[in-house]
């Protein structure tokens, strides 16, 4: 199968970086947070990996989004596909979990649903305002090989306080596993609205904490990997 093409905004974003680094902001995680640095000479994008083996047999398994949904494919046959409700924005390989196994990583939009405990509380649940003026509100969902068998959801987060515009992952800080690396934005902008943080999360063992954010205004972001391996986030 052929590697998929990238999207419209990363390839702008990476052609900025060949013409015109003055217009870029790169940002360096260290143990303080992010740093603003030059945006170096020599540098190349660090682009999605294209396939991933979700089982560990030796086998690779490729990522697909068209029209909203997600698929997992193997061989090219189908061997997982996003439920009807989900609107998939975007997915790729990672392993987040920092299980030593890769997943597709998954921003998704979907019905909004409270806590079931939060429905019977009189003030409406602590999530209730996690949704846009449409009801629908965003996830970050981690799907893979589950050792029962089968692809499905290994990891899905209830609904976000606000809503991402991109995800991206990568090790950020050099010590072998990988961070996740998000424009967030708020549920009362239009879904194509810049992102208004740029924030890195870790995995703390059963779900993801803000590690360093940066206030601003975020249309795209891509990664950017130094000739001394250190992965760098680029946004204009």
């Amino acid at each position: 199968m052929s590697r998929p093409a990238l999207p419209l905004t990363l390839l702008a974003l990476v052609a900025l970086t060949l013409v015109s680094p003055a217009r870029l902001h790169a940002w360096q995680l260290t143990s303080a947070g992010l740093d603003s640095v030059p945006v170096p000479d020599g540098a190349a994008p660090l682009l999605p990996a294209p396939s991933a083996d979700l089982k560990g047999d030796g086998s690779a398994q490729t990522l697909t989004v068209r029209a909203g949904q997600a698929q997992i494919l193997d061989a090219g046959q189908v061997v997982w596909q996003s439920p009807a409700g989900w609107t998939v924005l975007q997915a790729l390989f990672a392993d987040l979990d920092r299980d030593g196994r890769p997943e597709a990583v998954l921003l998704v939009w979907r019905p909004f649903q409270p806590w079931p405990v939060d429905r019977w509380l009189p003030s409406g649940g602590r999530i209730q305002d996690f949704h846009d003026a449409a009801g629908q509100s965003c996830h970050l969902i981690l799907i893979g090989w589950r050792p029962a068998g089968g692809y499905g959801e290994l990891w899905a987060g209830s609904a976000l306080a606000e809503p991402l515009r991109a995800i991206a992952a990568a090790d950020l800080d050099g010590d072998g596993l990988q961070e996740l690396v998000t424009l967030e934005g708020r549920y009362s902008d239009p879904r194509t609205a810049p992102g208004r943080d740029l924030k890195v999360w870790q995995w703390n063992g059963f779900g993801f904490t803000v590690v360093s954010s940066i206030p601003g205004s975020f249309a795209r972001m891509a990664l950017l990997r130094r000739a001394d391996g250190r992965v760098l986030i680029l946004t204009p």
